[in-house]
C-alpha cells in the first residue's frame, strides 16, 4: 500500500488540532515531521499520524507532554501501548455502567410487581451507583471528610468564583477566535488546573475522576453551570496542547 503524505494544514484539519499546536509538538521535540519539501514545508507521514495517535491518547489520560515523549521512545510497542490503555479506561467504564444497568433493571421489574425491593437490592444497586458515579468509595469518603474539615465552604466559595472568572475570560477568547495555543489561553489552563488540583488535594486520580464526571454528566450539570460545553470544548482542545508541560 503505498504510504500517505499531509501537509500541516491538512493533517491539523483532519484531526481537529490546530496548525499552532502541531507546530508546538515540532517544537519541543514531540512530533517532528519525517520529510520537509524544498522550500522546508512540514510533510508528515503515516508513521507521524500513528505517533500522534498516541500522543493525543496519552494526553488524555492526564500524562504530562514530556513524559509521554520518554515513553513512546523508549517503548517500541508504543501504539499498541496507547490504545491498549485507552481501552482498559473505556472497558472500566463500560463494566461498571453494565453492572448499574442490572441492579436498575431489577430495582423497575420489583416496582412493577407491585413489590418492595428487598434491601438487599437497594444495597446492590446503590454500590453499582457508586461505581459507575466515576468515584470509588474511598474517593467519597476522603471528599466526605474534607467537607468536615473547618472553612471548607469558604475555600469551596472561593473555587467556584475562581472557575467562574476563568470560564469567563476563556469565553471571551472563544468569542474572538483566539488559537488555544495562544499563550494566554494556555495560561487560563494552567489556572483552571490549579484550581482541580486544589479541590483534589492533589490527588491525580481523583483529579480523573472529577474529569470522568464532567464527560459522562455534562460541563454543566457536573460544576453546577460553571462550566459550559462550549468552554469545555476549548479547554480540552487547550490541554491536547499541553500548555508547554
Amino acid at each position: 500500500m503505498d504510504e500517505r503524505f499531509w501537509k500541516i494544514g491538512d493533517l491539523a484539519a483532519a484531526t481537529g488540532l490546530t496548525v499552532r499546536a502541531l507546530h508546538h509538538f515540532d517544537q519541543i521535540g514531540l512530533l517532528a515531521p519525517a520529510r520537509r519539501t524544498p522550500a522546508g514545508h512540514r510533510v508528515y507521514t503515516d508513521g507521524d499520524v500513528r505517533r500522534l495517535y498516541q500522543i493525543l491518547a496519552l494526553r488524555q489520560l492526564g500524562i504530562p507532554l514530556a513524559q509521554i515523549a520518554e515513553s513512546l521512545d523508549g517503548d517500541p510497542d508504543g501504539l499498541g501501548s496507547a490504545v491498549r490503555a485507552q481501552l482498559a479506561c473505556v472497558e472500566r467504564t463500560i463494566e461498571a455502567q453494565r453492572h448499574l444497568r442490572i441492579r436498575l433493571t431489577a430495582l423497575l421489574q420489583a416496582i412493577q410487581r407491585a413489590t418492595e425491593p428487598s434491601i438487599d437490592q437497594l444495597i446492590q444497586a446503590m454500590e453499582a451507583l457508586v461505581q459507575a458515579n466515576d468515584f470509588t468509595s474511598e474517593q467519597l469518603a476522603q471528599a466526605k471528610q474534607r467537607h468536615l474539615e473547618p472553612g471548607f465552604p469558604d475555600r469551596f466559595a472561593e473555587w467556584q468564583r475562581q472557575g467562574t472568572e476563568i470560564v469567563a475570560e476563556l469565553q471571551t477568547h472563544i468569542e474572538g477566535g483566539t488559537d488555544p495555543a495562544d499563550p494566554a489561553v494556555q495560561q487560563l489552563a494552567q489556572r483552571w488546573t490549579a484550581v482541580m488540583r486544589d479541590m483534589a488535594g492533589g490527588e491525580p486520580a481523583m483529579m480523573s475522576s472529577i474529569y470522568a464526571r464532567i464527560e459522562r454528566k455534562g460541563p454543566e450539570a457536573a460544576t453546577r453551570g460553571v462550566l459550559t460545553a462550549q468552554v469545555w470544548n476549548y479547554l480540552r482542545r487547550a490541554f491536547a496542547i499541553g500548555f508547554g508541560a
